[in-house]
């Protein structure tokens, strides 16, 4: 489906290939007060350098600890002088980083972006200490986060700053800037407390309950790409995964939410890799529907590469990898290493190859002549989970710490940088202190049959200090499966045989709990399983979107294939036609993207083409997704799904309609 939004787009310019990249480097301040003698005008709690150690992570070693922390000053100088600014006549005091947009701005003159803005506080959270004006600076770029809030949502920010009044709640939002301005007020809350004059835990709490997730975690526990965008849609941005900042939400707010939403992104991040990129572990700028795909090229009308690893992308790996650094999720290090292990191989272990655009499978498809930072630095980043990658973390530090070009590079580069020295610090109360606390003992586990070789299993969750983030399951002992969920199916198994189960659940630290209670079911005699009775039967549509997108591909059995009706015009519908008149008593609607929010099941008997219908199931709250319909048993030739209202703007598309039940 074309699925491209009218508003300005919220995207990251392709700095090295549009020509007005160069940013004119102003050159950095001597570097006083020496970094031994930490400021404290604010009482910061945690000055830099804090030079954390974090367990399986391996830092530069061909200097010392002092130079990489002289190293990572020297940056933070000259990122301060070229793009901290604080001129804006209409709002005095507010400060902001410079930088470009790409997309609309409306008639302003933009000077810088939700997503600048989020960079500029968390580094300077991170460099108070060294710079004694740090408390100032950070309250003045929350001054400028407030001023320019969402037009939508009043919690988030706007995607534009221009020195306009009318700038001020103008525009809508977008993900990344809200998630780093909210987790910057975390850091705020552990550097100066919230006693002042902005309680930045109680901000830091309100935005990310009433605003990221009321705009930004969709039904399906993914981040949509903005406060404008939908609340069940597919559509997301990799470079927005910041798990290791929604951990940081889960610790303030207790909320499971954050969880949830980090196991799903882990999940969707290891189905997209197996089918696209199993050899290089990249991911696209924006990904989409179920199971997880590509964006098409030119998405929301962005730079035409947004089905490949590019300028959005690009800081995927830093996401992923700070989440085994400070929370200890091996999930974040299997990436990392896949992702680390290739690009070594690709650049022969130089980073001055690495280039400014791959394709999933790791062809070059960047033109820039030299290497971008934001894409080198995440690469090293990436690296620093294994101490076989030491070469590519040198070298890797001696490319950043003297590669300057733009606003883009540089903060990210310098994010990068912060954290690979080991001066991004973990938002917790003791910061550092090791997670050693197992979850609780998963309880009232329950074991059922529901066939002659299938077992099914559910209890009642987990709960943790940092978070669940997985459950083990064990028969008789021996483990056979995991889950993200507090549910499991255990399949393959022999009829008429009883089975036991216990369960264990686990954090991102490994720290693995007791048992569960002990669940015992045995399997049924052993009847025929139900059959798909649609699969390979001919389907009828009231329009098909384009020659991709008949009807019969909802009845394939091909979870990658759909069909789609034409956008924008209701009602629609698809039926299939069994051959014959069956008793059904179940539909499977496996949707896209694009879904029935109102709906009906009709069925008819007729001989010919059907005429007459009759309605066995409605409703007219659907949110997409799966919708797994049990009905009477009935007689039926024809099954219809007939749409009289749309939960997008598009039109209404399936991946699967399969219809169960038996010969008459």
């Amino acid at each position: 489906m074309n699925m491209a939004k009218v508003n300005p787009v919220k995207s990251k310019l392709k700095w090295c290939s549009i020509a007005v990249i160069c940013v004119t480097f102003v050159s950095a301040t001597l570097l006083t007060p020496a970094l031994e003698q930490r400021a404290s005008a604010a009482g910061e709690q945690k000055p830099y350098p804090q030079q954390v150690s974090y367990s399986g992570i391996t830092k530069p070693n061909h200097v010392t600890q002092a130079q990489l922390n002289t190293d990572v000053a020297a940056y933070y100088n000259s990122w301060k002088a070229s793009y901290l600014k604080n001129n804006l006549s209409s709002l005095p005091g507010g400060y902001y980083v410079k930088g470009d947009i790409t997309g609309s701005a409306d008639g302003y003159k933009p000077l810088g972006s939700s997503e600048g803005q989020g960079y500029g506080m968390v580094i300077t959270a991170l460099m108070a200490g060294y710079d004694a004006n740090a408390k100032t600076i950070y309250d003045g770029l929350y001054k400028t986060a407030r001023a320019y809030k969402s037009s939508q949502n009043n919690n988030l920010m706007g995607w534009v700053v221009a020195d306009a009044a009318g700038a001020q709640g103008h525009f809508d939002s977008a993900t990344d800037g809200d998630i780093d301005i909210a987790y910057s007020l975390i850091l705020a809350h552990y550097q100066w407390g919230s006693a002042g004059t902005i309680n930045y835990l109680a901000e830091a709490k309100k935005m990310i309950t009433s605003g990221i997730k009321v705009s930004n975690v969709t039904t399906n526990n993914r981040l949509n790409l903005g406060d404008w965008d939908g609340n069940s849609v597919l559509n997301t941005r990799p470079s927005d995964w910041m798990l290791s900042h929604m951990r940081a939400f889960y610790d303030v707010t207790g909320d499971q939410t954050w969880l949830n939403v980090i196991n799903n992104l882990y999940s969707v991040y290891t189905s997209f890799s197996a089918s696209y990129s199993p050899n290089t572990g990249l991911i696209s700028d924006f990904v989409v529907g179920n199971p997880p795909q590509p964006a098409p090229q030119n998405y929301l009308n962005e730079f035409p590469e947004t089905n490949e690893y590019n300028y959005n992308a690009a800081r995927v790996p830093t996401r992923i990898v700070m989440d085994y650094a400070l929370y200890g999720d091996v999930r974040g290090k299997t990436i990392a290493d896949k992702i680390a292990t290739w690009i070594k191989g690709k650049t022969s272990n130089n980073p001055n190859n690495v280039k400014d655009g791959y394709k999933l499978d790791g062809t070059v498809t960047g033109s820039a002549s030299g290497p971008a930072g934001v894409f080198v630095a995440p690469f090293i980043a990436a690296g620093v989970s294994s101490s076989s990658n030491q070469a590519w973390i040198n070298s890797g530090w001696d490319f950043m710490k003297s590669h300057k070009t733009g606003y883009y590079d540089d903060s990210f580069t310098l994010l990068n940088m912060l954290f690979i020295s080991g001066n991004w610090w973990k938002p917790a109360a003791g910061g550092t202190v090791p997670d050693t606390q197992a979850p609780t003992l998963p309880a009232n586990l329950a074991a059922a049959a529901s066939s002659s070789s299938q077992i099914n299993l559910t209890w009642s969750a987990s709960t943790d200090n940092v978070g669940v983030t997985e459950y083990r399951i064990y028969r008789a002992g021996t483990q056979v499966g995991t889950s993200t969920t507090a549910s499991y199916s255990d399949t393959g198994l022999t009829a008429s045989t009883s089975y036991s189960y216990t369960v264990k659940a686990i954090d991102a630290a490994g720290n693995l709990s007791g048992p569960s209670n002990t669940a015992t079911a045995t399997t049924t005699s052993g009847t025929t399983p139900p059959s798909n009775l649609a699969l390979n039967k001919t389907g009828v549509s009231s329009s098909s979107e384009g020659s991709g997108f008949v009807p019969a591909k909802a009845f394939d059995g091909n979870a990658a294939t759909r069909w789609a009706s034409v956008e924008g015009v209701d009602p629609q519908w698809i039926y299939v036609d069994l051959g014959s008149v069956k008793n059904i008593n179940q539909v499977k609607l496996t949707w896209e993207a694009a879904y029935a929010k109102t709906y009906k099941i009709q069925i008819s008997t007729d001989s010919g083409a059907p005429a007459n219908w009759t309605d066995v199931y409605s409703t007219s709250t659907g949110d997409g997704a799966i919708d797994n319909i049990t009905i009477a048993s009935q007689s039926a030739r024809y099954v219809r799904v007939y749409g009289t209202g749309r939960g997008t703007s598009y039109g209404y598309s399936l991946f699967e309609f399969e219809v169960y039940g038996t010969n008459p």
